[in-house]
């Protein structure tokens, strides 16, 4: 007869992989936060993000094009159409009734007679540091507080015992 053996042995701590803490951490680096400045239409490049804030008589013009009134439009360049007009590709708009829509319709002529603020997103780098730190703080304490718990001992649920008998 065969008698087979089994063996107990404690589980294995999983090391932290390194991976996910450099992926964790270029996440961190690479977040920003954006803030919206005036713009000067002259000089409007394509692909700009850009946050068009409409006059009310410019709301009741887009009506037409768009289906509603707009309050604002949030999106990106195409290419502008001389001094009269820009064709924008639309990411989210926001309704005289402060309804805020994604646009799924394709590129949006507007005038520019219907604007009332022309503005450009662009990086905001006081508030990106401090983003930055603040997470870099959070992912400091979350490593110190896994490699104290891991140091501790805490790993093994496993009682001292006879083991499994033969």
């Amino acid at each position: 007869m065969t008698r087979l053996r089994l063996r107990t042995t404690a589980p294995r701590r999983r090391p932290i992989r390194a991976g996910l803490l450099a992926l964790t951490s270029t996440a961190t680096f690479l977040a920003g936060c954006f803030s919206y400045r005036p713009l000067a239409p002259a000089a409007l490049p394509a692909r700009t993000e850009i946050r068009l804030v409409f006059t009310p008589d410019g709301a009741k013009v887009l009506r037409e094009a768009a289906g509603f009134e707009l309050r604002q439009l949030d999106g990106m360049v195409v290419r502008t159409l001389g001094d009269s007009a820009v064709l924008v590709k639309p990411d989210a708009l926001v309704t005289v009734d402060g309804d805020e829509l994604p646009w799924r319709r394709g590129e949006l002529v507007v005038p520019w007679r219907t604007v009332d603020r022309p503005l450009q997103r662009t990086m905001d780098k006081r508030r990106t540091r401090g983003f930055v730190a603040v997470m870099g703080a959070a992912f400091t304490g979350v490593v110190y507080f896994a490699l104290k718990s891991i140091s501790s001992g805490s790993g093994s649920s496993l009682q001292s015992g006879r083991g499994v008998p033969e």
